[in-house]
């Protein structure tokens, strides 16, 4: 019997619509092969699967437990540094490369910011998409300036919130601590004195509260950067949860701009909000997009929150646990501190020349550390042209920060924490273009000179003042393993605050 005997009786079988639905996902693939093979995108991987494109390939791998961020170093080992993939129709083009950071950021079709999926759903109820880059940026920087931050005269609030951190740890005598709600208030209330023009007492109750809720809402958002991807539901219980924390955040800051409208001065402008509601009185607008919409205060207060407290805090819950597994780094800072300052007067910015180990410990931090590994995705604005690549409108452009401060070709030894390695041949702490903790361009972190002096400031006071120590010889010591997000956080850990002589 014939080969072909054999094939009549199974094609009967199937039925026409089975056979034209097989034509077309074949069609639709050729079709969907060519077209990207001329959209002169950078390289990457491909799939046979039309529109879906790589987002399974990304859902396997965050399934699997692997951080984004290290899945596309992967990918860009294979196909470049610069490369790109489709998902869900969607172009997203990913840097893992200083340089080619660098270049892309200046451009300013590269640098637009694109609709956060998570973030609509979280706070679509308070505003849309506000241009961060724009009008809103220029404010806040305006405001930032008038009120000292980044200048040397914003060392004395900090230096002020410092000083009862350490009366807070000293009353511990050594009780073993997981410190972290103790650098989240002396964090946040930095920026409650920006935003509100006043400080919370760490008894205070609402600190307790809006510090649990700002904490609860960083950890409900922390798997957020899937949603650039994948527009996927959150979970009902979940949802409800994240409802419910934001409308009691946004009802306690909205409790303080009515305070605000009551005292309302225009010789007396205090605080950003003062200054804001200044600026709405002058140039009212009844845009959505708008930051001079007073229906967008609460909002984006709360977002200059989230940013404002996390960054720093979980730095320095990141520094105290390294220096408890490298005892040797933490007595040459102590030994640096001792010969620079002396034990009569705390640490100030004058002397930061002069601590170039203590700067490069903190350097170090933030390049092993990866904070923000991902940092702000960037979205084209408008169709555009890079390493003679086409780069098309509405692509997302993600720069992975990680990838740079954990190169193997620009560190050597990426994963060992080597604080000398930013040290000269004279034992001067060097800059370095490779550690972008705040990312590059437009889009990079609006605080960051105000997270640059609170972190040196309250490193060096605690070093200073204080010891980390292990609760006991027979302790473990901290794991350094991050729990991954948005923002990298490291794994709970006690240790013992031991106050110096």
């Amino acid at each position: 019997m014939s080969a072909s005997s054999f094939a009549l009786p199974i094609i009967s079988e199937l039925s026409f619509t089975s056979i034209l639905l097989l034509f077309v996902i074949l069609v639709t693939t050729v079709v969907f092969f060519f077209l990207s093979k001329k959209s002169n995108l950078p390289p990457g991987p491909w799939t046979l699967i039309p529109y879906i494109g790589f987002a399974p390939n990304i859902v396997y791998a965050l399934y699997k437990g692997e951080p984004l961020y290290k899945f596309l170093v992967k990918l860009g080992n294979k196909y470049g540094q610069v490369f790109s993939f489709k998902a869900l129709g969607m172009p997203i083009v990913v840097l893992n490369e200083n340089q080619a950071i660098r270049e892309a950021f200046q451009d300013m079709k590269l640098s637009d910011r694109g609709e956060n999926k998570m973030q609509a759903k979280v706070f679509s109820r308070t505003f849309n998409k506000l241009d961060d880059m724009g009008p809103f940026r220029i404010f806040a920087l305006a405001c930032f300036r008038q009120f000292g931050v980044g200048a040397s005269r914003f060392e004395e609030p900090i230096s002020k919130e410092s000083t009862y951190l350490i009366e807070e740890l000293a009353n511990l005598k050594g009780k073993a601590v997981d410190l972290t709600w103790y650098f989240n208030n002396a964090v946040l209330n930095i920026i409650a004195k920006v935003v509100f023009g006043t400080r919370f007492e760490l008894s205070d109750e609402r600190m307790h509260r809006l510090t649990s809720l700002l904490n609860r809402l960083n950890e409900l958002l922390g798997a957020g950067g899937l949603e650039i991807f994948i527009p996927i539901n959150i979970p009902s219980k979940a949802k409800q949860e994240l409802n419910k924390v934001v409308d009691e955040l946004l009802a306690f800051i909205n409790g303080m701009i009515e305070s605000h409208r009551k005292n309302f001065d225009t010789d007396n402008l205090n605080d950003l909000i003062d200054l804001w509601l200044n600026e709405i009185r002058l140039h009212k607008s009844d845009d959505p997009n708008s930051f001079r919409n007073p229906d967008n205060m609460a909002g984006q207060i709360l977002l200059l929150f989230l940013g404002g407290t996390d960054t720093t805090s979980n730095t320095l819950q990141w520094g105290s646990q390294y220096l408890v597994r490298y005892p040797k780094v933490q007595d040459r800072i102590h030994r640096e501190i001792d010969t620079v300052v002396g034990r009569n007067r705390l640490p100030k910015l004058d002397d930061k020349l002069n601590l170039p180990y203590t700067q490069a410990v903190i350097v170090e931090l933030h390049r092993i550390i990866s904070l923000f590994p991902l940092a702000a995705f960037h979205v084209a604005g408008d169709t555009t042209t890079f390493r003679g690549y086409t780069i098309p409108k509405n692509s997302v452009v993600i720069s992975n920060l990680y990838a740079v401060m954990h190169s193997p070709e620009i560190w050597g030894d990426p994963e060992e924490f080597r604080p000398e390695r930013f040290l000269d041949d004279k034992g001067n702490c060097q800059g370095t273009d490779e550690v972008i903790p705040f990312g590059i361009g437009r889009r990079m972190c609006l605080g960051e000179a105000l997270a640059t002096q609170e972190l040196f400031i309250f490193f060096t006071h605690l070093l200073h003042q204080f010891k980390f120590e292990k609760t006991s010889e027979d302790a473990p010591m901290p794991t350094l393993k991050p729990i991954d997000g948005v923002v990298t956080h490291p794994e709970k850990y006690k240790l013992r605050v031991i106050k110096r002589d």
